[in-house]
């Protein structure tokens, strides 16, 4: 699964892959049956990156004893490099695998994308290529699951998704069933950044079907993209 996909998706979510089901058992010392890591393992991950990770719906875990598999949102902004140190962090801690997920807007959320205040096309914009392509879009999303995965160093318990799909937290939330965990970048500005960060870190915390671990750097974390 290595290597990007891409989902025509339309409405709610066009992401339907229940890969993380099939992620082979990770090695080292595993932690003990029975004893609760959710927590400790987001906090020690906070403690170890510049940023503060908030973890919100502890609740919907299936089991607090056990993080197998970490779906990472990838994005644009000033969180974008503290959340994958702390996605890196709670994975070390709990033996977990990473799955960093982009997502590209598709035509019909472009063009239902609302123009800038002076009356220019905002999402035109930033995607240089006008409402209808998705070019510029897809490049800086490989651009930033590339800078995540560089960010991740040695760590090879991973895997990268570049999906399309109407909306960003559509997307995520359909595919939260299928990992133990989710981490989001606080909200940003920006264009590309409203997309995948801006109202979707809220509607993620509120509908995933999993915790969410919401993270704040302390200071600019910025993902490298070259």
């Amino acid at each position: 699964m290595n290597g990007s996909d891409a989902d025509g998706g339309s409405g709610g979510g066009g992401a339907t892959d229940s890969r993380a089901d099939e992620r082979p058992s990770a090695g080292g010392d595993a932690p003990r049956v029975g004893e609760p890591i959710v927590e400790s393992a987001v906090s020690e991950a906070a403690a170890s990156a510049p940023a503060d990770a908030t973890l919100q719906g502890l609740d919907r875990a299936s089991r607090r004893d056990r993080i197998s598999s970490v779906l990472v949102a990838v994005g644009p902004g000033p969180h974008s490099g503290a959340t994958v140190d702390v996605a890196r962090g709670i994975a070390d801690a709990t033996d977990a695998w990473l799955e960093l997920f982009h997502v590209v807007p598709t035509d019909a959320a472009l063009a239902d994308a609302p123009a800038g205040a002076d009356g220019s096309d905002a999402v035109a914009d930033a995607s240089g290529g006008g409402r209808g392509e998705r070019d510029a879009y897809a490049a800086t999303g490989e651009g930033l699951l590339d800078a995540a995965r560089d960010r991740l160093g040695e760590f090879d318990r991973v895997d990268r998704w570049l999906v399309e799909d109407r909306s960003a937290a559509g997307a995520i939330v359909e595919q939260s069933p299928y990992y133990d965990l989710v981490v989001v970048g606080a909200p940003t500005t920006g264009t590309v950044g409203r997309f995948v960060f801006g109202s979707t870190t809220d509607t993620v915390v509120d509908d995933a079907e999993v915790p969410v671990v919401v993270v704040e750097a302390d200071g600019e974390t910025a993902l490298d993209v070259a």
